[in-house]
């Protein structure tokens, strides 16, 4: 688990570092000319007038949601899965669209990105699927010695019972209990 987590968390890592480059590049330069392409490449819809909006997507979901989802994995967090499956399929989304809507010329880094997206999205249901299992981190058995020692004795309550133990009968036929 602990190496699945890891190389999940570098892909996340590579895929947040060319994410928040390229949305930078794309938002300070909206021409597109940073990066060798040219506004006439883009699409007639609204909002597409240059690269600002498309590279501010590209700054938010690959550049800083990567960076969650890590976040969430090195905090053992279940939605560190989760984000690293939805980053995935997002990568992957975002590739084929470049190619069949938009018509990029790039097949080469397009065909790049929707293998790593592919494989960023395999790692995160592969652990996902594998919540809830021991985790080499947390060895299972005892938690700490007092906790689980029942033979200790245990100081008496206020009411002069012994902590802990079960009291005898149902609640309702202790006179202290209601």
């Amino acid at each position: 688990m602990r190496s699945l987590r890891s190389l999940t968390v570098a892909v996340l890592a590579v895929i947040s570092l060319g994410g928040a480059a390229a949305g930078l590049a794309l938002v300070t330069d909206p021409s597109g000319g940073s990066v060798g392409l040219t506004v006439d490449e883009l699409p007639g819809w609204p909002l597409l007038g240059d690269y600002r909006v498309p590279g501010l997507l590209l700054f938010v979901l690959f550049g800083l949601l990567p960076v969650v989802a890590a976040l969430h994995l090195r905090r053992r967090s279940a939605r560190g899965w989760t984000a690293a499956t939805a980053v995935g399929v997002l990568l992957v989304l975002w590739s084929i669209g470049q190619v069949v809507v938009i018509g990029l010329r790039f097949p080469l880094v397009q065909t790049g990105f929707l293998i790593l997206g592919m494989v960023l999205t395999g790692l995160g249901l592969d652990g996902g699927a594998t919540v809830g299992t021991r985790d080499e981190f947390r060895p299972a058995g005892r938690s700490y010695g007092h906790a689980d020692d029942h033979s200790r004795p245990r100081p008496p309550d206020r009411r002069g019972e012994p902590r802990g133990g079960r009291r005898p009968g149902r609640p309702a036929d202790r006179s202290h209990a209601l």
